[in-house]
């Protein structure tokens, strides 16, 4: 078993980022169920203890991969590796990580809002957005600013259904 506990929190939090991607896509590609929404508030779970001196992320990766592997066992296919000792964590800036982790949260509880409410297109569009919001993080959209990934991604979801989703996070883009 590898000793997640022996890993950095800034490699740890680059693992979930990359769970994170995998489940907006999974979500995305329609895999609504319950499930999902557990998925997506266990993320945000292990996101917000980032730093967190008493439950440092690097101590939450093992009990996350075995919920993820209980519940999701499709889904568990697709991101053991993230959980692995070959895993490759992408360099990236932590504190702007750490500045957009409260966004992420924000996003996934109005995804689980959506598929509570029924409102399945809603949520997977809004899963098709946030499967880049972790590559934004790790550098692969440089050649944009901050302002043009936030429109060339964010932008469309209020004009296609007339409501806000990551408007509230606007700022983190400026």
């Amino acid at each position: 078993m590898f000793g997640f506990a022996k890993i950095s929190e800034k490699n740890a939090l680059g693992r979930v980022l990359l769970v994170c991607a995998e489940a907006y896509k999974w979500i995305g590609s329609g895999n609504l169920q319950t499930d999902a929404r557990r998925l997506l508030d266990g993320l945000s779970k292990v996101l917000s203890h980032y730093k967190d001196e008493k439950e440092p992320i690097s101590e939450l990766l093992k009990p996350l991969k075995l919920e993820i592997k209980a519940m999701h066992k499709p889904f568990y296919a697709k991101v053991k590796k993230c959980f692995g000792r070959g895993c490759f964590v992408p360099e990236f800036d932590s504190d702007k990580a750490n500045r957009h982790i409260p966004a992420i949260i924000f996003a996934n509880d109005r995804i689980c809002a959506k598929i509570t409410n029924g409102e399945t297109d809603k949520a997977k569009t809004m899963c098709d957005a946030m499967k880049s919001y972790p590559g934004y993080i790790f550098g692969e959209f440089g050649a944009l600013s901050s302002e043009q990934f936030y429109d060339l991604v964010f932008g469309f979801f209020p004009k296609l259904y007339g409501e806000e989703f990551m408007e509230p996070m606007e700022c983190l883009f400026k």
